[in-house]
């Protein structure tokens, strides 16, 4: 079967232009939109509050989220320990993987990064895959809030669609006709080295900016007090309103540096970035309408800018 279309960035690209417009028109004219649109795309602590609509029926709990790094934790790993084996073991791919991935990124698709950034960047998604696995089930304090069952199904996408990007245009996934996958230590380049020192640093601070959220609901000896919304301060969240946003998308764009060459990944990023960047001003007009006394200068994502 000769498969065309890459499926996986035209999966993101929809997705992506789905946040900017409906980020658009909920920004500017949301007044002015039918319900079920609102109640749809808004969720968390600035879900919609007015009359609801039908679609009330399939929200579930905001705490579901936690699902997605079950998934994120067990895909990423076996996708690690298959790369590992590949490179290093001789392992071969199946033909029913090669199939699944011609499917879904093409059967033209070609290895356009390195084994080194491939086995790097799939590294660093299963880290950060298991930290928020650990922090979604021992660390986070959920609110009572809900989401659309929708935005819950997009959590599941995105992992699978990120990972399996990276799988895609990797050496010893590709049908190249028995050319083994060798993976070279000088194949390391700078977008490799300044793209972890950025990723690890965003995935420290975001593990602090989760720390500190869940700290607003807990007394000093670690138990919940309360599940009420509270200001946050400390660390990031003196110069932005959502930390962990700005934390993600930084994460996402040192994978970018990492993965430079990549023909899907951009596009990942690009939903990432509009995705993040769309909570993170909700969450600021939140904050704002919200807390009278909401700290003037802090902005939404990017400190001093937005």
């Amino acid at each position: 079967m000769n498969m065309e279309f890459n499926l996986l960035k035209i999966g993101f690209s929809l997705m992506t232009i789905f946040v900017v417009v409906m980020g658009c028109l909920i920004n500017n004219i949301e007044k002015y939109m039918p319900v079920f649109l609102t109640q749809t795309f808004r969720h968390g602590k600035f879900a919609y509050q007015g009359k609801p609509s039908q679609l009330k029926i399939i929200e579930v709990p905001k705490s579901w989220f936690r699902h997605f790094y079950v998934f994120a934790s067990v895909y990423t790993t076996l996708s690690l320990i298959l790369t590992f084996g590949i490179y290093f073991l001789s392992w071969e791919l199946s033909p029913w993987l090669v199939t699944l991935l011609d499917l879904l990124a093409s059967s033209n698709r070609k290895a356009n990064v390195s084994a080194v950034s491939s086995l790097l960047a799939l590294s660093l998604l299963t880290i950060q895959a298991w930290r928020r696995f650990y922090e979604t089930w021992f660390v986070s304090v959920f609110s009572n809030t809900r989401m659309n069952f929708s935005h819950y199904i997009v959590g599941f996408i995105h992992y699978f669609g990120s990972v399996t990007a990276i799988l895609a245009e990797s050496p010893g996934f590709i049908d190249d006709k028995g050319l083994t996958a060798i993976f070279q230590l000088k194949e390391i380049t700078l977008g490799n080295i300044y793209g972890s020192v950025l990723f690890l640093w965003a995935f420290c601070c975001q593990y602090k900016a989760a720390v500190l959220l869940a700290n607003l609901r807990k007394n000093k000896k670690g138990s919940i007090v309360t599940l009420e919304h509270r200001v946050p301060h400390g660390d990031w969240f003196e110069l932005v309103s959502s930390p962990h946003n700005m934390a993600e998308i930084l994460m996402y764009l040192a994978l970018t540096f990492i993965l430079f060459g990549s023909n899907t990944w951009p596009v990942v990023f690009l939903w990432v970035l509009s995705n993040q960047v769309e909570t993170a001003l909700l969450t600021h007009w939140w904050y704002k309408s919200n807390f009278k006394d909401y700290p003037p200068m802090r902005k939404a994502v990017i400190p001093y800018v937005l």
